[in-house]
């Protein structure tokens, strides 16, 4: 004998949408822009930097050397230019060399694109060619909070909404949603979706994983045992229902996925749902139904 059930249960709060989640600092290596050694290292790995304060020093001799003639040649220009001495053509070349010869000393200061704590330095007298690391940076205030979400929800989720990371020593924060991804993950078919914390006082540390609770619109939902699914015919969740003592597959979507059962939609307020046999009935099939 088939045994159905009514669901009537509605979910009537505003459901959470748990996610496995990590949290991020923005982290990011410092490279050398031109080639040459390290002359001074001026912190230590995991001291505190200024945004703009300088890193590494590399060995500036010769590019102070041609910048100063450079400087020296495009003032002397510009003043023959004044006086009809010299061509405009002239005082371009020389500028030209000027900002040229400037940008290369520069380069021999690697400075801190943002505050943070700096780590993985170069090491003094080491050979840096260009594009090699001299650090690595890392920024925890405000904290990145990255999670995913399936297709079926993120439709569910928008900019600012409110949120709250609960991480894995029990600590909670609310924060909001910052950012979601437009296109899906390749593999997994998820969508990524990031959260800010202010972290002022930095004790939030990189990589501490936890959930992110995305706090979303109401929905009116069924709570349905995982044992009374069924596969559908192109691969989505379904459920065999009883309509007039005969059987009708409906397709369902899940939105939150428990240990007890799911929370569904896609199904009307009030259904009779096959909860034992359920896959071996087909559709249009007559039943006797016996509610428990």
């Amino acid at each position: 004998m088939l045994v159905s059930i009514s669901v009537r249960k509605i979910l009537s709060t505003l459901i959470r949408y748990l996610s496995s989640s990590s949290t991020t600092g923005s982290k990011v290596d410092i490279k050398a822009q031109t080639s040459e050694k390290v002359t001074k290292i001026n912190f230590l790995d995991g001291d505190f930097a200024k945004k703009g304060q300088v890193i590494c020093e590399l060995d500036s001799g010769q590019r102070r050397a041609n910048f100063k003639k450079a400087e020296i040649d495009y003032n002397s220009t510009k003043e023959l230019n004044k006086k009809g001495l010299a061509s405009q053509s002239a005082l371009v070349t020389a500028e030209t060399v000027y900002e040229t010869a400037r940008i290369e000393l520069e380069r021999t200061n690697i400075k801190a694109p943002f505050s943070g704590f700096v780590e993985q330095l170069a090491k003094k007298g080491q050979l840096l060619q260009n594009g090699q690391v001299c650090a690595s940076i890392i920024s925890l205030s405000p904290l990145k909070i990255v999670g995913n979400v399936s297709e079926v929800l993120v439709a569910m989720i928008k900019p600012n909404q409110n949120a709250e990371i609960e991480f894995i020593s029990g600590e909670k924060f609310n924060t909001k949603v910052s950012f979601i991804s437009s296109a899906a993950d390749i593999k997994t078919r998820t969508f990524k979706v990031e959260a800010e914390l202010d972290n002022k006082d930095l004790n939030i540390k990189d990589g501490l994983t936890g959930e992110l609770v995305i706090f979303t619109d109401p929905v009116k939902a069924h709570f349905v045992p995982t044992s009374a699914f069924l596969l559908g015919d192109e691969g989505n969740v379904a459920l065999a229902t009883v309509i007039d003592g005969a059987v009708n597959i409906v397709n369902v979507e899940i939105l939150i996925d428990t240990v007890q059962g799911a929370w569904i939609t896609g199904i009307p307020n009030k259904t009779d749902i096959i909860v034992g046999g359920q896959g071996f009935v087909k559709q249009d099939e007559e039943v006797i139904s016996r509610y428990k």
